[in-house]
């Protein structure tokens, strides 16, 4: 497979994601834990009686709804089409809270599974098939840029998320974009943050990520940028690059051991989104390595859930795909109804939230290792609708 073949398939690997990074806070000393396990030894974000370095990220899911405003008026029946990639990402949480928006909104929803290889063909079936909306995430309108400009032509708001691109509707048919930049910054200052006040202000961390992507490099070069500036007894920040062949070959974890046999000094492990942590552990608990790291990244998965809870990782964020979809709908809700995008929308926010051993166990117990979003959400966003 070339490496443009592969980019193209790993944008959707990335929708949820893709958890790379930026902003950390001042670091200094403390006597919090610095290495070794994964979470198994008291961390100072752990309330383990050290003062934290910096403030502590939220280890409880968000409660916050951000969105007020109601709509304008009635909704009207539109046909609309999900654009699924053929990922599990996208058919599991995605897709689950696409369809639950769309019949709460009642509207006629058309979902297209499309390849990550060729998204323009599914694009072009939705234009096809005269659809009035289309929501889609982990996609650049570039890859469809000449369905994009129909969409403009036909009058087809297009609504995406965990993109970089910035909507502009006349130029590339995008009228929200959740899950931005910025967004993801704000995810892995939590990471970080957890890791700065964990290691008492002496994490040396190792960033698992696929260099060709824009929005993980910005992550990096953040990261590395806030830890020398701010974070003074902190190691520099390496970067463990690896490519898409590499992660489809299952070679990430041998990549991993070797740099971390070459670099003793790493404390902390950060992979940038939860694929790349496939079979990490029980490669580096083969060579003898996993006393040397925590594992910790964003976006994680119940699989990450369930390392947490047998003490293989240390701590993963989580984000709500659920409620990721009804933002979506509710965007385009709004625009059918001329109703403003709330502010909040128009940030391209997400909540996150920090899990801990605790919170995996419950997670796991009563939602399958997933955050659908706040509770009572799907009932919130009703009554905005007025459904």
């Amino acid at each position: 497979m070339t490496r443009g073949r592969t980019k193209l398939r790993l944008a959707a690997v990335l929708l949820l994601l893709i958890g790379a990074a930026v902003v950390v806070s001042a670091c200094g000393s403390s006597s919090s834990s610095t290495s070794g396990g994964n979470g198994e030894s008291t961390s100072a974000s752990e309330g383990g009686g050290s003062k934290p370095i910096v403030t502590p990220p939220p280890t409880s899911p968000p409660t916050e709804i951000p969105i007020t405003k109601p709509l304008n008026g009635p909704v009207p029946k539109k046909t609309v089409a999900w654009m699924e990639c053929e990922l599990p990402v996208c058919q599991g949480g995605l897709s689950r809270g696409w369809n639950a928006a769309a019949q709460a909104l009642g509207w006629n929803l058309k979902q297209i599974t499309y390849t990550a290889l060729e998204p323009q063909k599914g694009v072009q079936q939705a234009l096809n098939e005269q659809v009035e909306g289309i929501g889609i995430t982990g996609t650049s309108p570039a890859l469809f840029e000449a369905q994009a400009k129909q969409a403009i032509k036909e009058n087809v708001p297009i609504v995406s998320g965990s993109d970089t691109t910035e909507p502009e509707p006349k130029v590339n048919g995008l009228y929200y974009q959740g899950q931005n930049a910025e967004s993801v910054k704000e995810q892995t200052k939590m990471v970080t943050d957890w890791a700065i006040n964990d290691s008492g202000g002496e994490a040396d961390i190792a960033i698992v990520t696929i260099e060709e992507y824009p929005i993980l490099g910005i992550a990096v070069e953040g990261l590395k940028e806030t830890l020398k500036a701010d974070c003074p007894n902190c190691g520099p920040a390496g970067t463990i690059a690896v490519t898409g062949e590499d992660l489809g070959a299952g070679k990430v974890p041998s990549i991993i051991a070797a740099y971390l046999q070459a670099h003793p000094e790493v404390n902390y492990v950060y992979f940038s989104f939860s694929d790349l942590s496939t079979g990490v552990y029980a490669t580096l608990k083969s060579l003898g390595l996993i006393d040397q790291v925590k594992l910790i990244g964003a976006d994680g998965s119940p699989a990450n859930m369930t390392e947490i809870v047998k003490g293989e990782a240390a701590m993963w964020t989580q984000q709500p795909q659920e409620y990721f979809m009804y933002l979506e709908a509710d965007a385009l809700a709004r625009i059918f109804t001329n109703t403003p995008l709330e502010p909040y929308e128009k940030e391209g926010k997400l909540p996150y939230f920090a899990v801990e051993k605790p919170e995996a166990e419950r997670l796991l117990k009563e939602s399958e290792g997933y955050w659908p979003g706040p509770e009572g959400y799907a009932k919130h966003f009703e009554e905005l609708w007025g459904v």
